[in-house]
């Protein structure tokens, strides 16, 4: 089997091990970002440069929500 295959098992195996896993869908989100970031350090090397800039618009989209997650429990904190 090929290293990009193994990335991409890897991080298939992530999403649905977190999916399993998660309680909410807010850790959920933040446990797939972690998996996608760890992806794309990990595979910078082994994935071709389309797979790359998916994985990166899926990480940015995953940031903005985890952005909104944290304010907003900031909020109820403050609240």
């Amino acid at each position: 089997m090929a290293m990009r295959e193994n990335v991409v098992l890897f991080l298939a195996l992530w999403i649905i091990t977190a999916a399993l896993v998660s309680p909410s869908v807010e850790i959920f989100l933040t446990i797939a970002l972690i998996g996608i970031l760890i992806t794309l350090e990990i595979g910078e090397f082994y994935l071709p440069r389309d797979v790359k800039s998916s994985l990166k618009l899926s990480a940015y989209l995953l940031l903005l929500t985890f952005a909104f997650i944290v304010a907003r429990k900031v909020y109820e904190v403050i609240k």
